[in-house]
């Protein structure tokens, strides 16, 4: 059988088999590409007292409506992460957190995060008071498609709401056209949720009450911003600005505010994928072409991606091909020699050749102590087009029995195919929702493959 090696970039790597058959890569065909999000001045002291003096008004109004709507009482709110994905998004992830509070007040460059790392910024007179949590990858692709939702950490009362602003800013300017919402706690405290997708936001106006985890709009980069993103500040009811995460060097507050804090480092992938080119958009403000592919023939390159989150150096990936007999092409360790990243790619190149089987191979990926899935196919039915003016909804997912599909335009035809790329299933909705049984399938992974409006889209289901 011939072997088809990956190659290394920044350096050379063991790969090492099944049977124990330890390999060098002498050339290079594997990059590493980190991403950052540039760390410029965010809204000045001025404007953010312009912000108070707004809330003051609108709690004058909000009193003389409702003089018991401000009663403080109780202790400060335990919070939930004031984000979640839309229903049906289904990988394996699609955010990270690239900012956090800056402990250290004295400005340009002396940074501190609860923690003791530098996971924050500051500029020439200002400090980042809020955590950042970005869609990713391709955020700009996942503001389009509402993937994240921003929702109400606790329960409180909006006292402040603007909307309508523009939302796809590439400049931290100190620009204070935001769109978002300030929410009032039964304490007194307040959170902030920043740089809103225009006309988004939840229909509650300001006075009315929300529930923890109620919608409140869509992530996006309105106001001082460069990449679509929620920034979550929060104020005790002193007004005084803290770190909802408890740590080493919070000097701010003595204990966490979360109900269940994250981890300060999340390694995990967000989602793993094959491409037909080394393309990658990365122009601001532009919805992003993704280059995904499944179906590949003899003579083409295969680009498979990892798109990681918390990356460290050291840590390894352990990657396994699986052709579709169910026998092993690739089984070995890589160990990254990359720069620590909040988020970052790889991209593995594999060159196809007559020796490859036809049908579907199962790409696996463990990593964090988790394990991922995807898969392609060679010389097979499958492929990935992006229905532009259609979003597919596919869920739940994993699923043990029943699949609900539903888009925004008739679907003619899902098709449901194994990992043998054999069809094992097939329903003809002719409408905008379908349903799939899948009770008499084995448990495993599948592709759905859905045709709308004269065009297919491809989603994995994993059966439980």
């Amino acid at each position: 059988m011939k072997t088809h090696l990956f190659y290394l970039l920044l350096g050379v790597s063991a790969l090492t088999f099944a049977q124990n058959k330890t390999l060098t890569a002498p050339a290079s065909s594997v990059t590493f590409h980190p991403v950052e999000m540039p760390k410029t001045e965010c809204i000045t002291d001025v404007q953010r007292q312009e912000v108070m003096q707004e809330i003051e008004a609108n709690k004058q109004i909000i009193l003389q409506k409702n003089p018991n709507a401000f009663q403080h009482r109780g202790g400060h709110p335990l919070f939930i992460l004031p984000f979640r994905p839309k229903a049906g998004f289904g990988d394996y992830g699609y955010y990270s957190l690239f900012n956090q509070v800056d402990q250290d007040l004295t400005p340009n460059n002396h940074l501190l995060d609860y923690n003791c790392g530098e996971r924050t910024y500051d500029w020439v007179n200002g400090n980042h008071a809020g955590t950042d949590y970005v869609p990713w990858p391709y955020p700009w692709k996942k503001m389009e498609e509402n993937v994240m939702e921003v929702i109400a950490a606790a329960p409180g009362i909006i006292i402040d709401k603007r909307d309508g602003n523009f939302d796809r800013n590439c400049e931290n300017n100190g620009n204070p056209n935001w769109n978002g919402i300030i929410l009032e706690h039964p304490d007194g405290s307040r959170t902030y949720y920043w740089h809103f997708k225009s006309g988004s936001l939840t229909s509650k106006v300001i006075g009315d009450s929300v529930e923890a985890g109620e919608f409140l709009g869509t992530a996006g980069s309105s106001g001082s911003s460069t990449i679509p993103h929620l920034h979550f500040e929060v104020h005790d009811s002193n007004a005084n600005r803290i770190d909802p995460y408890s740590g080493p060097c919070n000097s701010m507050n003595p204990d966490t505010w979360w109900i269940d804090q994250p981890a300060y480092f999340v390694p995990e992938i967000l989602t793993l994928s094959t491409h037909n080119s080394d393309n990658f958009d990365s122009e601001c403000a532009v919805v992003e072409n993704t280059y995904q592919e499944l179906n590949f023939d003899t003579g083409e390159m295969i680009r498979f991606r990892i798109f990681y989150r918390d990356i460290q150096t050291g840590s390894t990936t352990h990657i396994t091909v699986t052709k579709p007999d169910g026998s092993i092409l690739y089984d070995y360790d890589f160990v990254s020699t990359w720069p620590d990243s909040v988020v970052g790619w790889g991209q593995w190149n594999f060159p196809v050749d007559n020796t490859w089987p036809t049908g579907v191979y199962t790409v696996t990926a463990q990593f964090g102590g988790n394990s991922y899935q995807t898969i392609f196919g060679v010389r097979t039915n499958l492929g990935i087009q992006d229905l532009q003016q259609t979003e597919i909804a596919l869920y739940p997912n994993p699923a043990s029995n029943k699949v609900f599909v539903e888009a925004n335009s008739q679907i003619e035809k899902i098709g449901v195919f194994d990992i043998m790329g054999r069809k094992v299933l097939e329903v003809s909705p002719l409408a905008e929702k379908g349903e799939l049984n899948l009770s008499e399938l084995k448990t495993g992974v599948y592709m759905a493959v859905i045709s709308s409006e004269g065009k297919r889209v491809v989603k994995k289901i994993v059966k439980e």
